[in-house]
């Protein structure tokens, strides 16, 4: 029988031991690379906007559901992949769960709410401009890797909007993830509360599913 988009994304979760945000009020932050917004994946072409920005919250039936789903990108495009900001190539970030985010502000020429890295993660180093991972230098540490919004650039060019951060494409839709981020009980108890972000690969859930008969 197949699953709801939300019930495969925490299942998938489950099985790779992450942590899972269950209580009221609660969200879950999470990426999928490569990801049509059915959960399907795509082709994961270069420079598109074509990875998904997803909160998933639980219902009083203790049942995962969607609040917010957006187009989004994980990965950085042509212009910072030829132009990395570090010599040792663009960054990369790798999959898995991270605790590492706090509200603040993002960018000089156009500062926004956004949720700024203050924990470790790991990036791979794209010294050869292949724009994949494989074989690619990993690094842990801090690198300024932010979730913002994409300035508005086109569905096909990332362009400037990302050097590496996790990126949000329409500033509208940005401000209406920051609202629900920020509804989170725990952030109104505490405005220093860092939040888990979890970052999946499409094709790697779409298997997950498949193989154990959560999708048709």
């Amino acid at each position: 029988m197949s699953r709801t988009f939300a019930e495969r994304i925490i299942e998938y979760m489950e099985q790779q031991n992450y942590e899972i945000s269950r209580g009221r009020s609660e969200k879950n932050i999470i990426y999928v690379e490569g990801a049509e917004t059915n959960g399907r994946e795509n082709d994961d072409r270069p420079n598109w906007f074509n990875d998904l920005r997803i909160i998933i919250a639980f219902n009083d039936q203790f049942q995962p559901i969607i609040e917010g789903i957006w187009i989004a990108t994980t990965e950085p495009g042509f212009y910072y992949t030829d132009n990395p900001m570090n010599p040792k190539g663009a960054a990369r970030i790798g999959f898995g769960q991270y605790k590492a985010w706090q509200v603040g502000i993002h960018g000089w020429s156009n500062p926004h709410e956004a949720l700024i890295q203050v924990g470790e993660v790991k990036v791979h180093r794209d010294y050869n401009r292949d724009m994949i991972r494989s074989g690619d230098r990993i690094e842990w540490g801090y690198f300024g890797i932010n979730q913002h919004h994409g300035y508005g650039h086109p569905i096909n060019d990332i362009h400037t909007a990302s050097a590496g951060c996790l990126v949000g494409r329409l500033p509208e839709e940005h401000f209406e993830f920051m609202d629900l981020a920020k509804s989170d009980r725990r952030y109104i108890l505490d405005e220093r509360f860092v939040y888990p972000t979890t970052i999946i690969a499409g094709d790697e859930l779409q298997a997950f599913s498949k193989q154990n008969g959560l999708l048709k």
